[in-house]
């Protein structure tokens, strides 16, 4: 338990300005929108095999 308390004091300590937290969420959304796009395609390109193999 204490690492997880360390770690989010630091977080706490390093976003410590509003800019700094909005900066942060921003990076997250693109990377999570990456990931989402990335499945989808991944989903979408397996579906198109199985329609070739039949």
């Amino acid at each position: 338990m204490s690492g997880i308390e360390n770690l989010i004091g630091m977080l706490d300590y390093i976003l410590d300005t509003e800019r700094k937290r909005h900066i942060t969420g921003g990076i997250l959304l693109s990377v999570s929108a990456l990931f989402g796009g990335l499945a989808i395609t991944v989903m979408t390109i397996k579906n198109e095999e199985e329609d070739y193999e039949q």
